[in-house]
């Protein structure tokens, strides 16, 4: 392992010179400044060295014999200081900007979280073995996996454990194996973190078992009203990964698809079947008490959850590797499986309400949104991902006791519960792969349709005028800083109770019920056969869910308009314009109040605001719905490395010369190829960028509350509003000129990048300008107005 202070930009071609050296990955770390390695900083107009952690990165390759004979020879002639041989000159570089040189040891391999782990399980259960999992060093030949399996195996053997199941997934270097270990066994791993599994060079990391586990609700449910017959026509658009459903249930009959190929149905009772039956409801229907029209296209659901008694949660098999469930599961929607054919190839969006609970974010990208990532660009498909919700407490110290808390203002709850969740952000993060680039991570907006009675004595409304996440909700930012959660969306209106310990209050969210939350199908708990239940509920889930039916109204609403969106495009199309109607409100001001200033650190303090808002709670009528002031356009193609592709578009003349106040909403979205070995990982980097007039012709400047310029280029959705009411004549020809620039980011970009682009452009209401008839009169064929309909 190479510890350098910096980067070394052609390592990975170096590494390629010396034979028996296997380059591995490269990662970005943070080291702490020494004599030889440290940055300045700007102090009263003069350099000073700073205290803070130098940027720099691992290199992680595994030579064998060979080859680590001949990095100690470099390394020799390097201290020496002769030159190096012709074609190393760069490992002179390297060496100089070396903090460390080591080898991958048992300080690396075993995590704090699978020591905390490890403890528990053994305190909860002394008898029973350990299952963890172990993520292996990827080697590219299929023969040296094997014998690294192997190796495990043996060890295991010794130690009295076995392998549960291994899965290896190529595209994202991704080896994993699930194992069973004696408690004692790994009691000494406990005590002594340097002996057995912790000492196989093969071996990166030995983690806990990965955990997609979501509790039976508590409250019964109640009699549905009657719903209209099924009538579902047409291809699935939207697929549901999630678990069992009651595909019988009277709001569910005739409107899915179910694709039980692994026949969890036969091992989850019916009176357990929670959670698919909520979120295909809530897609299908959305919240029953808003009483909108179901969706007229079935469901597609492949079950990837079933019951676990001992913990009473729906939960993926134990007996399985979340990876390899997910990658079987989405290969067969696609391809097919054992000689049948794909079972759903029209499928634009995946609904995946599930998170890993002992993965919470913490920096480096985890295998799952690898998968999710790779998945996404090689099927063109666009995963909606919840991003988790957070049970533990939230400690609240503005306040000592309950009655102190109970006998506080609505206002002063609210300010004490943001200033603890900007407090305890940092325990509070995504649960995995809701980080993944190219999807869109959903949280949950403290939003509902139950017109509710007063709150319950020992339930609280922390948030009782709404336009803020739920408590639960978990917040960003994703890898490498970019804006996750990508969206807020209705999760129900989620109240809190309070306790008091260690002299102050803790808070924990309600998971709905009788006060609150969102209705959907609910299954007979009592198992007597009913099929007409609902309850509410709330969370991340939810709003995923919800957000998942706005993506299929959306895709039929342009079908209604005439427009034929080819399968190839339809997936970041719609990721564009469910992102387009995105903005932060009222929450954004209310944040920026509540989290102090930012000066100086206005960039930081934006990014703080991000991780609780994303790009904002999305207006999806304002994409589904025509209005006289305003004019959606969009386009969508492919584009290469190094390329750009321009776009013309008609501004309305009568803005012209007005003082009218209007906006610009640009939204670029693209799916991007990734390379797991590249510490930048994202592979194709593209631009948004005005081809003519830097203020777009429309005299519009960024809007104050949304993320930073800097920001909204960091992953593969930028979205950004500007506004004006400037008097100014029109440039570039009555035209709004906008190019698409396309960079490779992580090594060589090979493939086309699918994306697309939204425009709105628009005045207030009541301007009497006719702003969308007098765009769509003048639009080119190639970019093309959002209309409700053919005539509208």
């Amino acid at each position: 392992m190479f510890e350098v202070a910096g980067s070394l930009g052609d390592f990975y071609s170096q590494v390629g010179r010396i034979e028996g050296l296997e380059f591995l990955l490269e990662d970005d770390i943070d080291i702490e400044p020494t004599d030889d390695f440290y940055e300045f900083q700007q102090r009263r107009g003069e350099q000073v060295r700073s205290d803070n952690p130098v940027g720099g990165r691992l290199y992680m390759a595994m030579p064998d014999m060979r080859a680590l004979r001949e990095i100690l020879r470099l390394w020799d002639i390097y201290r020496r200081g002769q030159a190096m041989p012709y074609g190393f000159a760069p490992w002179r570089t390297l060496f100089e900007m070396l903090n460390d040189l080591r080898a991958w040891g048992p300080q690396d391999r075993v995590l704090p979280e699978t020591l905390a782990y490890w403890r528990e399980r053994i305190g909860d259960q002394p008898n029973d073995p350990v299952r963890f999992e172990i993520e292996m060093w990827f080697h590219e030949q299929r023969e040296r996996r094997a014998r690294a399996l192997a190796g495990v195996e043996r060890q295991l053997a010794e130690l009295g454990g076995q392998v549960v199941t291994s899965a290896v997934i190529e595209p994202i270097r991704y080896h994993g194996i699930l194992i069973d270990l004696p408690p004692e066994r790994v009691q000494e791993l406990i005590d002594h973190p340097d002996v057995t599994l912790a000492r196989l060079d093969d071996i990166m990391y030995l983690r806990p078992q990965s955990v997609a586990a979501i509790p039976q609700p508590v409250e019964e449910g109640e009699a549905a009203p009657a719903g209209a017959p099924a009538t579902p026509a047409g291809d699935p658009i939207a697929a549901l990964l999630d678990g069992v459903p009651i595909a019988n249930h009277q709001l569910l009959t005739d409107r899915l698809i179910l694709d039980d190929a692994d026949d969890y149905g036969a091992r989850t009772p019916a009176a357990k079947r929670s959670h698919g039956t909520s979120m295909a409801s809530l897609i299908l229907h959305g919240d029953l008490d808003k009483a909108e029209p179901a969706l007229s296209r079935p469901l597609y659901v492949r079950p990837v959850m079933l019951f676990d008694s001992a913990s009473n949660t729906e939960t993926m098999s134990p007996d399985r590797l979340p990876l390899d469930v997910v990658y079987l599961a989405v290969r067969r929607l696609f391809e097919g499986e054992g000689g049948e054919p794909a079972s759903a190839p029209g499928v634009a969006v995946i609904n995946l309400s599930i998170g890993d609970l002992n993965r919470p974010f913490s920096g480096r990208i985890s295998p799952w949104a690898r998968l999710m990532d790779w998945l996404s660009f090689r099927y063109r498909v666009l995963f909606l991902i919840s991003a988790g919700n957070i049970r533990r407490w939230l400690p609240i110290r503005d306040f000592e006791t309950t009655a102190d808390w109970a006998a506080a203002t609505p206002e002063a709850r609210e300010a004490a519960v943001i200033s603890a969740l900007n407090s305890e952000k940092a325990a509070r993060t995504l649960l995995s792969p809701a980080e993944g680039l190219n999807a869109i991570a959903v949280g949950a907006w403290h939003a509902d349709e139950f017109a509710a009675a007063d709150d319950p004595f020992y339930l609280v409304d922390p948030f009782p005028n709404g336009g803020l996440p739920n408590v639960s909700s978990a917040v960003g930012l994703g890898f490498r800083q970019t804006v996750k959660p990508d969206l807020l969306f209705d999760g129900g209106r989620e109240l809190v109770r309070a306790s008091e310990d260690e002299g102050h209050v803790w808070v924990t969210g309600d998971g709905g019920g009788s006060y609150a939350g969102q209705m959907s199908a609910a299954p007979d708990g009592g198992a007597t056969g009913r099929l007409d239940l609902q309850r509410r509920t709330v969370g991340t889930s939810n709003a995923t869910a919800l957000l998942t039916r706005s993506a299929v109204r959306i895709y039929d609403s342009l079908l209604d308009a005439g427009y034929d969106v080819p399968r190839s495009h339809a997936a970041v199309l719609l990721k564009a314009l469910l992102v387009h109607g995105a903005a932060w409100g009222d929450a954004g001001t209310k944040l920026d109040d509540a989290l102090g200033p930012g000066g100086r650190a206005w960039q930081r303090h934006r990014d703080n605001i991000a991780r609780f808002l994303g790009y904002g709670r999305p207006e999806i009528e304002r994409v589904l719905d025509c209005a006289a002031e305003r004019a959606t356009l969009f386009t969508y193609g492919d584009i290469r490395q190094d390329r750009q592709d321009e776009f013309d578009i008609p501004l309305p003349p009568s803005i012209e010369g007005t003082t009218e106040p209007r906006r610009l909403t640009m939204t670029l979205a693209w799916l991007t190829p990734v390379n797991a070995r590249h510490q930048q990982y994202r592979s194709a980097t593209l631009e948004l960028l005005p081809a003519g007039d830097g203020a777009y012709s429309l005299a519009v400047e960024r809007r104050r509350h949304q993320p930073t310029h800097i920001a909204i280029n960091r992953g593969t959705l930028s979205h950004c509003i500007f506004e004006g009411e400037s008097a100014v004549a029109f440039l570039d020809g009555g035209m709004l000129k906008l190019r698409v620039e396309c960079r490779a980011q992580a090594g060589a970009l090979d493939d086309s990048v699918p994306f697309a682009v939204a425009i709105s452009i628009e005045t207030g209401v009541g301007s009497g300008i006719a702003v969308y008839d007098e765009v769509r009169a003048a639009v080119q064929p190639g970019v093309r107005a959002i209309t409700g309909s053919p005539s509208s």
